[in-house]
């Protein structure tokens, strides 16, 4: 007798229908069987509307691989949308920024409606309009109310930034004692995909699944000396996390005093960026956030004298008329200490540090050659310290160049766009900034 009280959903009852018109064109048939009996599999693929495939995968899900066995089906997990590919390196953001500014040496505007239609065809961004808003706001772009329109500019601190850069940067006068400082990763499981086929099998690289664990690298270079004997600094991740989470103050600063420092030849310019760990600030100043022991340690560490009967409030207002604009950083201190100068680059403008260019083929040759097991630290260690070896001075002249050539077009740029904008355009600072509105024609 047939169970109750079971409920087919929509797909079931598909089958259902199926099924039973099945049945009935083999009746109408009025002789042998549409498909033999003894064709099992053939009549339930033919009657269900199924293929043979999926009617032998859901028997191996049920019975298993030996056929003895009484697993529970489960629905297939359903297949997530992919999300759209907008995610772009240094230098794909450093080509965007120029197709902007592009905009306006024409005397254009540049909308999200125009920029979603000429970045897509000059084949620097594959998105929607929502992806290009967050990769603006990413690379440091928002709208800004002028006396015609809202109108899409670059953030005025990221501007001022990138100007007292560029300006220190087109002082130096021997780029071969320019000395580049960076950090990456390399995961164990970075390779290549590689399939070939012969005329008698096909074979396939065996790519691991995930990343796996990671190398933390911190290296420094030069024109003029390559890639620094002593300044190598790689070791094995502790989490997946971002290696920025990896790297501290105090594993930094011990390598840069200890390692990069004395094997400097002669007085250089260190250029890096403004991570975390290279930023230790000297004095730094508390704020009103701080306890009062805190705002009262600073004081008195800076000859400043205070009472007991002083709320936090004047204690505050004391740090603030006491504290110095020009922020001091412990790594330039001891730089400048061993007759060196930090000069750091802007947010977003990693394409600034020649060293970027060098890890990117590093990466490439560790990825060419980590396409077999075993996929371990102790390998990939092995396969980082062969690609710096294979780094030459002469590489290290080309990017060193061409970082040198692309900080004067920047340089040349930014003077034109200036005169633009002062021409044309009225920013009205006295309105509230907003970098996520685009309202009407204006500004789309």
């Amino acid at each position: 007798m047939p169970k109750r009280g079971k409920t087919l959903n929509s797909q079931c009852r598909e089958l259902v229908l199926k099924l039973q018109d099945y049945f009935e064109r083999e009746s109408q048939n009025g002789g042998p069987p549409l498909i033999s009996v003894t064709q099992v599999k053939d009549r339930v693929s033919q009657a269900l509307g199924i293929g043979a495939k999926t009617l032998y995968n859901i028997n191996k899900e049920k019975f298993g691989a030996s056929g003895s066995e009484d697993n529970v089906l489960r629905p297939p997990k359903k297949k997530r949308r992919q999300k759209p590919v907008t995610g772009v390196d240094v230098f794909d953001a450093d080509a965007i920024r120029n197709h902007i500014y592009g905009y306006y040496t024409r005397n254009e505007f540049p909308t999200r409606r125009l920029l979603l239609v000429s970045l897509k065809e000059a084949g620097l961004f594959k998105g929607g309009k929502t992806a290009l808003s967050k990769l603006l706001h990413e690379i440091g772009f928002e709208y800004k109310k002028t006396n015609k329109r809202k109108i899409l500019m670059e953030r005025f601190d990221l501007i001022i930034k990138r100007s007292e850069f560029l300006r220190e940067a087109r002082k130096i006068e021997s780029w071969d004692n320019v000395v580049f400082v960076d950090e990456t990763w390399l995961n164990v499981n970075h390779t290549v995909s590689r399939s070939w086929t012969d005329e008698t099998k096909a074979s396939t690289s065996k790519v691991p699944m995930g990343k796996g664990s990671r190398l933390i690298i911190c290296h420094a270079g030069s024109a003029g000396s390559g890639f620094f004997e002593n300044g190598l600094l790689a070791f094995a991740s502790k989490s997946t996390s971002d290696y920025q989470e990896e790297m501290d103050t105090d594993t930094f600063t011990n390598w840069f005093e200890n390692q990069l420092l004395p094997s400097l030849p002669e007085p250089s310019i260190i250029i890096m960026d403004n991570a975390s760990y290279h930023s230790k600030q000297v004095n730094k100043a508390p704020t009103q956030a701080d306890k009062k022991a805190d705002l009262v340690a600073w004081l008195h560490q800076n000859g400043i004298e205070t009472t007991a009967k002083m709320l936090k409030s004047d204690l505050v207002k004391l740090v603030r008329e006491n504290k110095t604009s020009r922020v001091r950083y412990e790594v330039d201190e001891i730089a400048l200490a061993h007759g060196h100068r930090v000069l750091r680059i802007p947010p977003y403008h990693c394409q600034y540090n020649a060293i970027e260019l060098i890890w990117a083929r590093i990466k490439g040759y560790a990825a060419r050659n980590n396409t077999t097991p075993p996929f371990s630290t102790n390998k990939m260690m092995g396969l980082l310290k062969d690609a710096c070896s294979k780094i030459t001075k002469e590489d290290w002249v080309k990017v060193v160049e061409k970082t040198r050539k692309l900080i004067t077009e920047d340089y040349e740029r930014d003077i034109r766009v200036d005169t633009i904008i002062e021409n044309e355009i009225v920013i009205q600072v006295t309105d509230s900034d907003d970098s996520s509105g685009e309202s009407g024609s204006e500004s789309e």
